[in-house]
């Protein structure tokens, strides 16, 4: 078997079994492009009970992550329907390691096609979205390089939507945040974390798909990158994301 379907295929058993991959076991010369492979496979395992693709994640939007990873792009990975929670409940006995993070999404409205700029994603958004996406790691204890973290669908877990929407005029470079987990401030941070303008993510992401042939597509979910650092959470801890204008995501662990 090929090295990416196998690595995919063990990442899959990984998550379905809760049991997270030894990291001297993978591969030491990987490339970007085989962990896009393994993460094809790895999506492909879970749709029949996850449902299809909805959007994509974009990960690596943090100049701290890409230094610690040794890259100078972001990465993708895919949202897959059943990965995406209204209740904003989330059973930790599901996923390994899980870290939360507060993002900004966007849905989109209609097709983004490269070439294309800021202001042409904010003006194919129909909604913009407050979420704390849930990040997990198939690979024991976050030992993860750029592509093995690719590999594992760059390490997309769920994604718990806020109630509140806008398409208004919010400047979401100077969009603050905190993230609190049972009352107590983890982290701050601002839009400007996200390749200094969350929109900017879906610029890369646009252009990244049209390298491989690919559209963004009207009615597809992408978040943005995390505008902290990810913050561990255990059950029994509730998680409260409070953005600047956008309004506030809490999110329960059980």
């Amino acid at each position: 078997m090929a090295v990416p379907a196998e690595l995919g295929e063990r990442l899959y058993r990984a998550y379905v079994d809760r049991e997270p991959v030894d990291p001297a076991s993978l591969p030491t010369e990987l490339t970007v492009e085989e962990g896009y492979a393994a993460q094809e496979t790895f999506v492909e395992r879970r749709v029949p009970d996850e449902g299809a693709p909805v959007g994509y994640k974009v990960g690596f939007t943090s100049e701290a992550v890409r230094s610690d990873l040794g890259v100078d792009s972001p990465a993708s990975g895919r949202v897959l329907a059943d990965t995406v929670r209204e209740n904003r409940r989330f059973d930790t006995s599901d996923l390994i390691e899980p870290r939360v993070e507060p993002e900004i999404a966007f849905l989109l409205g209609k097709e983004l096609t490269p070439p294309a700029s800021r202001l042409d994603v904010l003006a194919a958004v129909r909604l913009i979205v407050p979420v704390v996406e849930v990040v997990d790691s198939r690979i024991r204890e976050w030992d993860v390089t750029a592509p093995t973290a690719i590999a594992d669908n760059t390490l997309a877990g769920r994604v718990l939507i806020g109630d509140r929407t806008t398409t208004g005029n919010v400047d979401l470079g100077r969009e603050g945040v905190e993230l609190l987990v049972d009352g107590e401030r983890r982290a701050t941070g601002t839009g400007t974390a996200v390749l200094g303008h969350p929109a900017d993510a879906v610029v890369w992401l646009a252009e990244a798909l049209a390298d491989n042939g690919e559209t963004l597509h009207a009615g597809e979910f992408v978040t943005t990158g995390s505008i902290t650092e990810p913050i561990p959470v255990a059950a029994g801890e509730t998680v409260v994301a409070r953005f600047s204008s956008l309004g506030s995501v809490v999110a329960h662990a059980e």
